[in-house]
Order: structure tokens, then C-alpha cells, then sequence
């Protein structure tokens, strides 16, 4: 196998229209909600320096990310201002999934019990 540089020809500069629509998708709410998440989840993993796995770290992000998605949906359906799914991005990354997962599961056991 030998190098053709004829192949590579994805360059911004000839399309466009695909950088074009990572933008307008970006600067929509819902997933300026998911990237919060992520980012902050990531600082705030290396913050507490207590997972040093590359691959742990980026399975945190990724979970709060879907988090913050699932969120965001959530978000949409009560009619609320879309805005919030970058707050909620933010609480999701901050708080992190092990202890926001403890949290939905103490509530769902307290509503079980009580039926």
C-alpha cells in the first residue's frame, strides 16, 4: 500500500457546508448543554486527581454528556426556557454520574417504599 495524497481532500476549505453544520449545532442549547457537561466533568475529574485512566475519564465524560442530553430532553418537554440544558450541563459535569446515579436512586427507592 502506498501513499496517495489525492485521498486526502477533506479540508475546510472544500467543504464547508459540513463545518457550517457542526457550527449551527454547537450553538444550539441542547448540546451546548452536553459539552458543559463534558468539559467540566473532565476538569473536574483531573481537579480530584483520583482516576488517572485516559479511558475512565473519557467514559465520565461521556456519561454526563448523555446525561445532560437525556436532561435537555426533560428540559423540552415541561416548556421550559432551553437555556437551562447548558445550567443543567454544568451541575451534571460538577456533580458527576456516580453520585448523581446515588441521587435517582435513593428518590426511586423513597417513592417505591411509599407506595
Amino acid at each position: 500500500m502506498h501513499f496517495n495524497p489525492e485521498r486526502l481532500t477533506m479540508t475546510p476549505e472544500l467543504y464547508p457546508s459540513v463545518w457550517a453544520g457542526i457550527w449551527l449545532t454547537l450553538t444550539q442549547p441542547l448540546w451546548q448543554g452536553v459539552v458543559m457537561a463534558m468539559a467540566i466533568s473532565v476538569l473536574r475529574v483531573l481537579y480530584e486527581a483520583k482516576e488517572t485512566s485516559a479511558l475512565r475519564i473519557l467514559l465520565e465524560s461521556l456519561l454526563c454528556g448523555g446525561l445532560s442530553l437525556c436532561a435537555s430532553s426533560i428540559i423540552e418537554w415541561m416548556a421550559w426556557p432551553p437555556n437551562l440544558s447548558i445550567g443543567a450541563g454544568g451541575v451534571i459535569g460538577f456533580v458527576g454520574v456516580k453520585a448523581l446515579r446515588d441521587v435517582i436512586v435513593r428518590f426511586i427507592h423513597r417513592k417505591v417504599d411509599a407506595a
